[in-house]
């Protein structure tokens, strides 16, 4: 759906993706928010440690992180003039971007490379498919696999699971 039309704008007046609709009533946005709901309501996935678990605090950091750091530097990429007032300045901020975008797969691949496979060391969790997702916007650092091995690793098990395989499938139709 189109997320600036009449219907969609009813559900999420921000006109952005993604928007969750949940027993008919029930709205909300923020994917990061929706990846913490969804393993709340269903426990029984593993996709996120459990609440009495101090692992789950390393889960909701990385998916804060993704987030609030990772995804801006992404979109500021693609969303350039959004950010600066100058005629030419779109250029710097594309620049800026790209830079800091390859300093944060860094960090992550840093980390995956001494404590991964996964965010959370051997422990799958849904941070770990959003962190998959933002992998795939590879225009702002060009080669993210090849530059960035433990990403690719991560990137590639998340891949290969039957649920995400399946969304990837239907994304890459569309």
């Amino acid at each position: 759906s189109d997320p600036r039309a009449p219907e969609y704008l009813k559900l999420n007046p921000a006109g952005k993706v993604p928007t969750l609709a949940i027993d008919g009533g029930f709205i909300m946005t923020e994917s990061a928010a929706m990846c913490m709901l969804i393993a709340d309501r269903h426990p029984a996935a593993g996709l996120a440690p459990d609440a009495s678990d101090l692992a789950r605090g390393h889960f909701y950091m990385w998916l804060t992180h993704l987030t609030n750091t990772m995804q801006p530097a992404i979109l500021r990429f693609y969303y350039a003039e959004r950010h600066t007032a100058a005629a030419d300045g779109t250029k710097a901020v594309i620049e800026k971007a790209s830079e800091e975008v390859a300093t944060l797969w860094q960090r992550i691949d840093n980390h995956l490379k001494a404590k991964g496979p996964y965010l959370l060391g051997d422990r799958f969790s849904a941070a770990d498919i959003f962190c998959h997702m933002l992998s795939t916007w590879q225009d702002p650092c060009p080669n993210t696999y090849d530059r960035f091995p433990s990403v690719k690793r991560l990137a590639d098990l998340v891949s290969a699971r039957p649920a995400v395989a399946k969304i990837v499938t239907v994304n890459d139709a569309g």
